[in-house]
């Protein structure tokens, strides 16, 4: 540990320098692309997040979050920041109730000069003082705006709460609100209903002599949160979890907003596949993925397996986005437990699109190994994830193409950062919820080899997006 201050001081002004330099990067792209920054203050939507998208602006941004935070906790007293992460918890909650009491649908309606907490606790019948604290805290935290004492107001990540309903319909048909709704209060509803509360019990869970050392999907912080044996997906089929089961189904939709929209064609010559070849899109649910590849490529035919409670909500989702696909054959639902024997023999591709995660490696390789049995000499595995990456230097993956990133500019951490972080905590999730995980591109490749498939390559997206593609062919 480097104890001089003088290095500590000159690691400040290299993270001030990154921010400066990162800013500039963004002013020249845009300026290239006749595109504007969107405004923190104004709503959300696909049109106005199009600069975001711009790859050197996605990049640049990665940079200044990870170079901010890493000045934050270069500067702030030590004790305060071990504080400050301990209480997090009230943020997710407070974030979860604004999400529950649809103020951001009730600050839409009101408009860009807000309203009183008076008035927006009308939309849930929420104790108004208590909402301002909540609001306070959040708004403390550039989420949502306090414009004058008690009176708030939506801003641009506040605006992300917003399923586009208007309140008197959310109240008539509150089990429905999350159906067809736009914005991410699907996925802060789940995060901060089962997600927290099973975080409450990690502790107890990792340090219970039974359970610590499980990969079973049901001895995990949930069982012990929720006092249930089940595993979670059973657990939100059961009769009075009918409202978290459909906000859960919305939540899964809704990820796709965070996906740049054909992240699911690059990375694989999608176009040389052979007429007719088979694209199996195991445990795809209703095929929102296998869905765009359609599309991008008429002469695949595409199989989505799930289980039949899930797919019978694909047939709507494909007529609608692709009418005539199931009927002509192009695209066909099968009921499949992909634990059992892979019903298909033929396939050039067999897809798992964050599929494996949800697995500890014992079942993990129950998934991969029928795919394997099922492969022809030509048949390629496709797995789509997150790639958890050591926060040091690693050079583990050197000798696999494409599966060695770039080193961010130093004094940032080798992963990234806190840009990355998303990934870590979705990793504890995992972890927390079905004994899953996040895992590393070398533990892939361990999983692969006792499942006999051999990894050939790796497609990485930009830090900003950990989400990448591994290619593997029959060992």
């Amino acid at each position: 540990m480097d104890s001089n201050p003088q290095n500590a001081l000159e690691e400040l002004k290299a993270l001030s320098s990154l921010i400066q330099d990162s800013i500039g990067t963004i002013e020249t792209s845009l300026q290239a692309a006749g595109k504007e920054f969107p405004s923190p203050n104004t709503p959300i939507t696909p049109e106005s997040e199009a600069a975001r998208m711009i790859p050197e602006v996605s990049q640049a941004s990665a940079l200044i979050v990870s170079a901010a935070y890493q000045l934050i906790s270069s500067v702030r007293s030590p004790v305060l920041s071990a504080l400050t992460v301990s209480t997090q918890y009230a943020l997710t909650a407070a974030l979860g109730v604004a999400a529950a009491a649809n103020v951001a649908e009730a600050l839409r309606e009101a408009g860009p000069q807000g309203a009183h907490v008076k008035d927006i606790a009308r939309a849930s019948c929420i104790d108004p003082s208590k909402l301002a604290r909540i609001l306070r805290l959040l708004a403390t935290n550039h989420i949502f705006v306090e414009l004058s004492p008690d009176v708030f107001a939506n801003n641009r990540i506040s605006s992300c709460l917003d399923t586009g309903k208007s309140v008197q319909s959310i109240l008539d048909s509150p089990e429905t609100k999350h159906v067809g709704a736009r914005g991410v209060a699907s996925g802060v509803g789940h995060c901060s209903d089962e997600i927290l509360k099973t975080a409450a019990y990690l502790q107890e869970a990792v340090l219970d002599p039974r359970i610590a050392s499980s990969g079973e999907p049901n001895e995990t912080a949930f069982n012990v949160a929720f006092k249930t044996e089940l595993p979670v997906w059973e657990w939100l089929e059961q009769k009075g979890n009918e409202f978290r089961l459909a906000r859960f189904g919305a939540f899964m939709a809704a990820t796709k907003q965070a996906t740049p929209p054909n992240a699911i064609v690059e990375g694989f010559d999608w176009q040389g596949l052979p007429e007719g070849a088979v694209v199996v899109d195991v445990g795809g649910g209703v095929g929102g993925h296998s869905l765009v590849l359609a599309q991008n490529f008429p002469h695949l035919r595409i199989v989505v397996q799930d289980r039949e409670p899930v797919l019978k909500d694909a047939p709507p989702h494909w007529d609608s986005a692709l009418p005539g696909a199931l009927t002509s054959g192009r695209a066909t639902l099968q009921a499949h437990d992909f634990f059992t024997p892979q019903p298909i023999k033929d396939a050039s591709v067999f897809l798992l699109r964050v599929v494996i995660h949800d697995w500890s490696d014992k079942y993990a390789l129950r998934i991969l190994r029928p795919l394997r049995e099922a492969a022809t000499p030509n048949t390629r595995l496709i797995i789509v994830e997150n790639f958890s990456a050591h926060a040091c230097e690693d050079d583990t993956v050197k000798s696999i193409p494409g599966a060695e990133r770039p080193a961010p500019p130093k004094p940032l951490l080798p992963n990234g950062g806190h840009a990355s972080t998303i990934s870590y905590q979705s990793d504890i999730q995992m972890m927390e919820a079905v004994n899953g995980q996040e895992r590393t591109i070398k533990e892939f490749q361990n999983i692969l080899q006792q499942s006999g498939w051999k990894m050939s390559s790796v497609h990485l997206q930009p830090r900003s997006y950990p989400m990448g593609k591994i290619i593997a062919v029959p060992a």
